[in-house]
């Protein structure tokens, strides 16, 4: 996820088949390679995967109801132990896979994940956007019905990590203190195992879903994800045509104040970013010798004065409906029963604001990130700038918000530029998906749904655009010590509540597919 998460972000019946032949052609500046499996006997059907060799460049990715599964073998009982194991390995494995963007170098990542979906017989395919970087996708075929497929994405590329800060090398894996510890085992690998072992769970043991169920991990999501979701999105939108529906990073499972009840966060909408680039311009010379103004200062005052600006209090409706829910299941302040007359009164407001994520939920932010002029102390240069990153509620106008930031600073000479904007989308909070996640929480965990916003931003925003609703939603509850390392030093999932997560999900597939 992109941007520091709020603090209440806390996540057989096997035959082996290989692939028959491996195609791959150019397409639009990528390789795109596609790898079929083995075609058993035309009338037996042993999964929800439908197996079929073509030489399309995508052959099994693409939906097709004719390839729908219709009988099986009753299902087989799932070794959950078995299962732990072998996605504690996994995820270790996939830590081990430097992805830190830039650069990313995800292409290695994605072809260890098709070869996992390829030996248990799941079609797979993965392709190269750019060089080095990496998309797989995979689909496990329910019995062709026309319901709509679920899409569940993660990304591969993590944040870069200073090995001299962590108590573990970040990028080890190691498994230790019934712990996997490294960089991405919350952000976002944890989560794309948790995806994956659940489609294997329920390949292996042969159910049956009445919808498919399309595994897509992309990279570059942490520098915005334009050559990942943003590229499959653009570029290979035939590969997830029957898609209704998508689950993705960006919420989970939280334990209320008494430790003993559970609150499913879904987040069905987000803030979007508004990156801006400030440029400032003054004469060049030795700083023995300064002018009275130069680049340097005239960008100082320039942040000094948004730094002093105090953006409107807007709280949208998921907002207003998240703090009244909470407050209900949790006891909690009265006022958030209703936030928006409650940050009327002064004195209130001030309390609630104190706190930086309840800040960001009710207001756009504008934070300065990146500053940069002379190489050397004692030159003066021609131009300084800075980086800002500006994060806006939905319905918030980024032009509005643009010409706010220049009334602000009131110095024309200072340039601004956009570096990253898209516009901010929501999905319903009522759905046959959002249904499915209510009864899997009543059902596994005794635990109340709320719908909320992330102040952060993903690449559910992509798969929004194209009219697919999508939720922030891994089954896992995260801890608090655990949340703390997103982003941050000694990032690490418990083996615990890795193994509930995919459990968890294999539920909720369940649910949602019909069984």
């Amino acid at each position: 996820m992109v941007g520091r998460p709020p603090k209440d972000y806390h996540i057989w019946y096997k035959l082996p088949l290989s692939p028959l032949f491996n195609h791959s052609e150019p397409r639009r500046r990528a390789s795109s390679t596609a790898i079929a499996a083995v075609s058993l006997l035309a009338s037996i059907a042993i999964s929800g995967s439908a197996i079929a060799a073509s030489p399309a460049a995508t052959p099994n990715l693409l939906p097709a109801e004719s390839r729908g599964v219709t009988q099986a073998p009753p299902p087989q009982p799932i070794n959950w132990d078995k299962v732990t194991q072998e996605a504690t390995d996994l995820l270790s494995k996939y830590i081990q896979m430097n992805t830190t963007n830039p650069p990313g170098d995800e292409l290695d990542a994605a072809r260890m994940l098709k070869e996992k979906f390829l030996t248990d017989g799941i079609p797979a395919t993965t392709w190269e956007p750019q060089h080095g970087r990496g998309i797989i996708a995979a689909r496990l075929r329910g019995i062709g019905k026309h319901n709509k497929s679920i899409i569940l994405l993660s990304h591969m590329d993590v944040v870069p990590a200073n090995p001299k800060e962590w108590e573990v090398p970040p990028f080890s894996g190691t498994v230790k203190d019934g712990k996997i510890w490294g960089r991405g085992a919350i952000d976002d690998k944890g989560p794309g195992v948790i995806e994956l072992m659940a489609m294997l769970a329920i390949k292996r043991a042969g159910i049956l879903l009445n919808r498919d169920v399309l595994f897509v991990a992309t990279g570059d999501e942490e520098e915005g994800g334009k050559n990942g979701a943003g590229w499959f999105v653009d570029h290979e939108s035939n590969v997830f045509s029957d898609a209704g529906f998508l689950l993705n990073e960006g919420g989970g499972i939280r334990a209320l104040s008494d430790n003993k009840r559970k609150a499913y966060i879904v987040s069905v909408t987000e803030k979007t970013p508004l990156w801006l680039k400030l440029t400032a311009s003054g004469p060049a010379g030795h700083a023995s010798d300064p002018p009275a103004e130069t680049a340097v200062t005239r960008l100082v005052h320039a942040l000094n004065k948004l730094s002093e600006y105090k953006t409107p209090i807007h709280v949208i409706g998921p907002v207003q409906d998240y703090y009244h829910s909470m407050a209900e299941l949790d006891h909690g302040p009265r006022q958030q029963l209703d936030l928006a007359a409650a940050l009327k009164d002064a004195e209130y407001q001030n309390k609630f604001l104190s706190d930086p994520s309840q800040n960001a939920r009710v207001r756009d932010t504008i934070t300065p990130t990146v500053l940069s002029a002379s190489q050397k102390t004692n030159v003066i240069s021609e131009t300084a700038y800075a980086e800002i990153d500006c994060r806006l509620l939905p319905g918030s106008d980024p032009k509005t918000v643009m010409s706010d930031i220049k009334k602000v600073i009131g110095d024309d000479t200072v340039k601004i530029d956009v570096i990253l904007n898209f516009p901010p989308i929501s999905s319903p909070s009522r759905s046959p998906l959002m249904t499915a996640i209510d009864s899997l929480a009543r059902m596994h965990d005794q635990a109340s749904v709320v719908p909320s916003l992330i102040i952060g931003f993903t690449d559910s925003h992509y798969f929004r655009q194209k009219k697919i609703v999508s939720y922030g939603f891994i089954p896992i509850e995260v801890l608090p010590a655990e949340g703390k390392g997103v982003h941050g030093i000694n990032e690490h999932i418990g083996v615990k509540e890795l193994a509930d997560g995919i459990q968890r999900m294999v539920q909720l597939l369940k649910i949602f597919g019909g069984q």
